[in-house]
């Protein structure tokens, strides 16, 4: 079902069209695999033709969506090749991060890690939001990409992988089963407190080695979500 997110702004019709549908199918409020019906999406977002149509030709050109002759117009499946890409870019361009990191982090960002962990750990002492806990997930990585001065290439390594982040999504739920994501951001933080590089590359795999074996899980789970 189509949400309208409070936090989404547009200049115009159509770019907000297109950021609230793009949220929407990256947070898998529209599944893979469903039908997008201009008609629906007209009145979901009180809109006329073109504004939507518009988006929806955005949205194509992201591989977002895509339209089946004869049958209508689809949120994309998911395809395990892409997710592979994003997650090894993903590892890769981290493991140098977290070593820059271990050269020179300030007082700042290291505090601002330090209260990240804090909430993840009073979410999974009381609430166990999961929604709340993957975007603090988030959140934790981005900040040791900005305390190096790397901010936008961490929106290349998410905001162009769309697949890699759907099954991020999917995981979310997940990750408040256990304490291992929080511990293991805590081993991240006292790598680079104690400039640690000769760890990253085994934390960071281990770190993110989870994902993959639930991936055969959520395909047997969500067989129609993925290609």
């Amino acid at each position: 079902m189509l949400k309208i997110y409070d936090d989404i702004m547009g200049k115009t019709n159509s770019s907000f069209a297109y950021k609230i549908l793009k949220e929407n199918i990256l947070r898998l409020d529209l599944k893979p695999g469903e039908e997008l019906r201009e008609i629906d999406l007209f009145h979901s977002l009180n809109m006329s033709r073109t504004p939507i149509r518009e988006a929806l030709i955005l949205l194509k050109h992201d591989g977002l969506i895509e339209t089946l002759p004869q049958s209508g117009t689809f949120v994309t499946k998911i395809d395990k090749e892409k997710f592979e890409d994003g997650r090894m870019l993903r590892i890769c361009v981290e493991e140098k991060m977290i070593q820059l990191a271990c050269d020179n982090f300030s007082e700042e960002y290291l505090k601002k890690l330090e209260d990240n962990l804090a909430k993840q750990k009073f979410i999974l002492d009381t609430t166990r939001d999961y929604v709340e806990f993957h975007k603090l997930d988030v959140e934790f990585h981005q900040m040791i990409f900005e305390g190096v001065g790397y901010k936008d290439l961490f929106k290349v390594t998410t905001e162009n992988f769309f697949d890699y982040q759907r099954v991020r999504v999917l995981n979310s739920s997940n990750k408040i089963k256990d304490n291992f994501i929080q511990e293991s951001h805590l081993r991240i933080l006292d790598t680079i407190k104690n400039k640690k590089k000769d760890k990253v590359h085994e934390l960071l795999n281990e770190h993110f080695s989870r994902l993959p074996a639930k991936l055969e899980y959520f395909i047997e789970e969500y067989p129609f979500y993925f290609k």
